[in-house]
């Protein structure tokens, strides 16, 4: 049987590699000019395409993420993931645990008439090696590196303006704009750091990059400017409804909640919110740069 390979660069250091058993093929890379570089020293995530059970008879339901998945455990506690078939056209996929944080295999219930998806597994596989791996968290929000080097974490779930907010910052003069749906969050030895992801959301935003995490907030949208710093309680509640926790608990919650934890202990976190108006984007830097302390 031909295996094809497809492989993607270094995303936080972890390259991501897909191997598929014919006559599957996944579409064409979302930025097939990625380039973030791999740490050699990690061994990459590896994801194997094939048709194959997809039955989910001996798992447990944990969580649903309507209309697009549900994920399971299994009787060692190891997650699986159902990827409904959002079109019936196409086949139902299940993304089951082989080496939990390193190998995963993705299941087809028939192989599919056009090139599979490959964004669902690999952010699914992904996330879950960042947190097995104790590596980070994915974070759902936009993100920018400040013209002093100072990265920033813009979370928000759906609807809350992420992308809105990476295309005003793209034209400010000194700033960076990495991704406008998905980053990494880690621990490294000389502080929390900020990487990009190959991932964007509907403004098509994603560049390679990183950068010391400087500052949090919390996007919203409103008829005046309003900036406020945020009271730890409600900062851990937005928080978890933005990052993507290892709710399967074990080891993995454990240094999951560790990194919330200190993200929450050494950063500041506020609430923006702001209308939409040409002077905007100024004021928003303006307010990062003086949060950041630079």
């Amino acid at each position: 049987m031909t295996v094809r390979t497809d492989s993607l660069p270094g995303v936080a250091g972890i390259r991501i590699v897909h191997h598929l058993d014919a006559p599957l093929q996944l579409v064409p890379q979302q930025r097939p000019e990625w380039e973030s570089g791999d740490d050699e020293s990690c061994e990459p995530l590896v994801i194997r395409h094939r048709v194959g059970d997809t039955s989910v008879a001996g798992l447990e339901a944990q969580f649903e993420i309507p209309p697009w998945s549900t994920y399971y455990a299994d009787r060692d506690g190891a997650t699986s993931i159902l990827f409904h078939a959002v079109d019936p056209a196409e086949p139902v996929r299940l993304m089951r645990s082989v080496r939990p944080g390193h190998e995963y295999v993705v299941e087809y219930e028939f192989a599919p008439s056009r090139a599979a998806p490959r964004r669902g597994s690999e952010l699914a596989a992904y996330a879950l090696a960042l947190a097995i791996r104790r590596r980070g968290l994915m974070a759902h929000g936009s993100a920018i590196i400040l013209p002093s080097g100072a990265g920033v974490l813009c979370l928000g779930v759906s609807g809350a303006g992420k992308s809105t907010f990476a295309k005003m910052m793209l034209g400010l003069e000194g700033v960076s704009v990495l991704n406008d749906d998905r980053q990494v969050v880690s621990a490294e030895p000389d502080g929390l750091h900020l990487w990009s992801t190959p991932w964007p959301g509907s403004a098509d935003i994603a560049f390679p990059g990183d950068a010391p995490l400087g500052a949090i907030v919390l996007l919203g949208r409103a008829a005046q400017p309003l900036l406020r710093r945020v009271p730890p309680r409600e900062a851990l509640a937005r928080l978890l409804s933005t990052l993507a926790i290892p709710h399967w608990g074990g080891d993995a919650l454990d240094a999951a909640l560790a990194l919330v934890n200190r993200m929450l202990g050494e950063l500041p976190v506020v609430e923006l919110a702001y209308p939409l108006s040409p002077g905007t984007p100024g004021w928003i830097l303006d307010q990062m740069t003086a949060l950041t302390g630079e």
